[in-house]
Parts: C-alpha cells; structure tokens; sequence
C-alpha cells in the first residue's frame, strides 16, 4: 500500500543561502505547531527567537558541519530536517556517528509519510558521508516522537540534559545503524 507521501508531488532538496529567510519561518511555525500544548508559551518564544532568527539560520547554512534539506509538496514547503557533523553525545563518543539535529513538518502533514521520507534522506546522506549510524536527542516527555523513531528501527542508547527555557529537561539519545 503506498503512503500518502508516495502520491503527492513530495520533493526533498539540499538547501543553499536563499533558502534562510524560508528555514527561519519554517522552523518558528513547525517548532510552535510541535509543543505549543506542552510547553511554556515564554520558553517556546525564547526558543524560537533564538533559534530561528534569520541571522542564526544564515549561519548554519554556511557551517559545513550543517546539511539542511527543505521538503515540498507541490513546490511549498512543508517540512525540514537538519543533519549536524561533528556533535555526539557522551553516550555515543567512540562511534563514527552524524547527528539528526532537527526534523518538523508543518501539522497539517503529519502522519503522511513526510518525516520518514525527510528521515531516508538523512540517513542516505550519512552513508554517503562514511558515518556509521545517525543519532538523535528528542524530549523525554516528547512519546508521539519517540513512537516515530522507534516506528523507523531507532534505539534508545542513552540519554543527556538539554537546557531548555529557565531549566534543564532530559534528552533520550536514539540512534540507528547504517
């Protein structure tokens, strides 16, 4: 049976330095859409001010240890995912290992096949690269991820303290062999 995003005109693409002031915008309305239901509404503005910020972006789109790619369904962007070099947690220090850095689609995608597809896309670039596996931090209380990623043959290999807002949370580290 094929997924939704097997139908649909879905398109992944490497993004360059045109591509910023989209990431910026994607990333604050994905970011908002994921945990505006569970998180502090000073904290997820904080994050997003932050995080997103057209010069933030800009900066790692030209980092080399950075890798974005935009997904578009019928030319509009509909989700993104980051991979992020040379990051590892404690847990996985010995391994040969890139990291998903960040993944979001807008709401309105969910459930169509959208992220594993964004996901495939991370871990054929990792292989292309030489890493062994791909790793990746997602909240604690984030369940409805970690479901995906164990959805997608992930497994839990540890954890770390992320600081988040006016205190730190637990990250679960989830990783997958190449």
């Amino acid at each position: 049976m094929l997924k939704y995003a097997d139908k649909m005109n879905l398109t992944i693409r490497k993004t360059d330095k045109t591509d910023a002031k989209l990431l910026a915008v994607l990333g604050a309305v994905t970011f908002y859409e994921a945990y505006f239901e569970t998180d502090e509404p000073h904290d997820i503005a904080n994050y997003i001010t932050e995080t997103y910020d057209l010069a933030q972006i800009e900066s790692e789109i030209e980092d080399t240890n950075s890798h974005f790619f935009i997904a578009e369904v019928n030319g509009s962007a509909v989700g993104f995912a980051k991979l992020r070099e040379n990051s590892k947690p404690e847990c996985l220090k010995d391994e040969h290992t890139i990291e998903l850095h960040r993944i979001y689609i807008v709401e309105r995608f969910w459930r169509k096949g959208i992220g594993r597809k964004l996901v495939d896309k991370c871990l054929q670039t990792a292989k292309q690269k030489g890493y062994k596996s791909l790793w990746l931090g997602t909240w604690d209380a984030n369940t409805k991820a970690q479901e995906f990623y164990k959805k997608l043959n992930f497994t839990e290999a540890g954890e770390y303290q992320y600081y988040y807002g006016e205190h730190f949370t637990t990250n679960l580290v989830f990783k997958k062999n190449l």
